[in-house]
């Protein structure tokens, strides 16, 4: 009996004009996606295979000798564009496409009576920090050169965020109650049809008619970017892909589920649709946004003015500390001198500091970010387009484990950069300073090279949470609606 129904419910659907509009309206959303997506894609692995060739050149120029290497660092990292961008774009645009590396050589003075030294500061990470209270978010691109205004990206996400939560209700907001409306539903219900039945084969009626158009967008998707060549699909990106339509399915059957559940609720179909509407306004367009802005309320940050001064008072303390135990000029003699150990120790103290506060304010930074995301996972609609920005590695968690791979890779080049100054029988061994550090050349090829890498088990565990998030929200709404429809009554 089900079969019969989700047959009649197809056959209703799919001859309808709000089918073939919204079946147009995906379809072209797609084909703009996918035509976009190319010539964004093709600019970004440009810059990003120039910015890496001009990293390794500079790092090459620095291997004259070890101290200069320990001096310089290896440069700029960058992070490698997701190939699955079409999915989510995830804000890319936002936020820094690298970590610098280096330093400004700025130097520290040391003196005592007419004697005097200049400590140079070492290689380490520094977050980008383009604007003045942002660590590793880039500030907005000025537009003032353009009469174009901004567009909203239209990706994956968006298509499924609003057109397919959109077409959920507008198939099933007249399920029930237009049944009533006609009589038709007491009828169906007087023969031995059961209510399960009936529940099951209009959402089954109703999920078809609203993937199948889905389906159709991501197949001509798809078929533009692969049929380009523009990138290669590796079995890595097909299981992405693969969780993405799985979880925008998942969505689709929310929303279908609450069309359904607000449907046995009136005995009106036109009071059902104003319902709906304003439900799908307030909880997937305002919502997340209203929500997002409170947050930086409920969330506060050290100012910048504060975190400048923080950071200049914790250096000072540490120059007044190392300087007041140094006696006299660094020496290169073996075994390193005292002064020469403490030299070395205070650069590379000063350095870890450096990195540690600027770690704890974006650690600060990203609690506010994290506290808005978690309020506003209120909406399904903020749940998938988080959920799609961590498998199509975009987004906020992407960006947090590029940051995380810099520093393991930062570790990696410190220890390389200890083991080749203690293969040195010459060297003081007192890493850091000119007088310390062997000065002999390095050898290229031996250096560890920094490589972005997109991490399927890291980007899935993002998702997990997401993707819980909306299977709970699916069998509340499941229970919700059989409960309502097996109590309500036909007349």
């Amino acid at each position: 009996m089900i079969f019969h129904i989700v047959k009649r419910e197809l056959y209703d659907h799919l001859s309808s004009l709000r089918f073939a509009l919204t079946t147009l309206l995906i379809l072209m959303l797609m084909v703009v996606n996918a035509v976009a997506y190319l010539g964004e894609y093709k600019q970004r692995m440009k810059k990003y295979q120039k910015n890496v060739a001009a990293s390794l050149d500079r790092l090459k120029l620095h291997t004259d000798t070890l101290y200069r290497l320990v001096l310089r660092g290896p440069g700029d990292l960058h992070k490698k564009p997701s190939p699955l961008t079409f999915c989510a774009d995830g804000g890319e645009e936002l936020l820094f496409g690298h970590v610098r590396g280096g330093t400004a050589s700025r130097t520290r003075l040391w003196k005592r009576g007419h004697v005097s030294y200049q400590f140079t500061e070492i290689w380490r990470l520094v977050y980008p920090q383009a604007s003045p209270d942002l660590i590793f978010i880039s500030p907005p691109r000025s537009n003032t050169w353009s009469i174009l205004p901004d567009f909203i990206k239209i990706d994956w996400g968006f298509v499924t965020a609003i057109v397919l939560s959109f077409m959920g209700i507008l198939f099933t907001f007249d399920s029930i109650s237009g049944e009533q409306e006609h009589g038709t539903l007491r009828l169906m219900l007087a023969n031995s049809v059961s209510r399960n039945a009936v529940i099951c084969g209009k959402f089954l009626g109703a999920f078809f008619s609203i993937t199948i158009p889905f389906l159709i967008g991501t197949i001509v998707s798809l078929s533009i970017i692969y049929l380009s060549e523009a990138i290669q699909f590796h079995s890595n990106h097909w299981i992405r892909l693969g969780f993405i339509v799985c979880i925008a399915f998942v969505y689709a059957s929310i929303f279908i589920l609450l069309g359904l559940l607000v449907s046995t609720l009136t005995k009106q179909s036109s009071t059902s649709l104003v319902i709906l509407l304003l439900i799908w306004t307030v909880w997937v367009v305002l919502t997340p946004n209203a929500l997002g802005s409170l947050s930086s309320r409920l969330s506060p940050r050290p100012s910048p003015k504060e975190f400048v001064t923080q950071y200049r008072n914790s250096r000072k303390d540490l120059r007044t500390r190392y300087f007041a135990r140094i006696k006299e000029p660094p020496r290169r003699e073996t075994p390193a001198t005292i002064a020469t150990a403490l030299g070395a120790e205070y650069v590379n103290k000063d350095a870890e500091l450096r990195d540690r506060l600027h770690a704890d304010y974006l650690s600060t930074e990203l609690r506010q970010i994290q506290t808005a995301r978690s309020l506003t996972r209120i909406s399904p609609a903020a749940v998938v387009q988080y959920a799609f920005e961590a498998l199509a590695g975009t987004g906020l968690p992407r960006h947090l484990d590029f940051i995380s791979q810099t520093r393991q890779y930062a570790r990696q080049f410190r220890q390389f950069l200890i083991d080749t100054d203690h293969a040195d029988p010459e060297s003081p061994h007192a890493i850091g300073i000119p007088e310390g550090t062997s000065q002999k050349s390095v050898n290229f090829g031996a250096i560890p090279k920094f490589e972005d890498q997109h991490r399927f088990s890291v980007d899935f565990n993002a998702a997990t949470v997401d993707l819980l998030l909306l299977i709970l929200f699916l069998l509340v709404l499941f229970v919700s609606t059989f409960l309502s429809f097996l109590r309500i009554e036909i007349g």
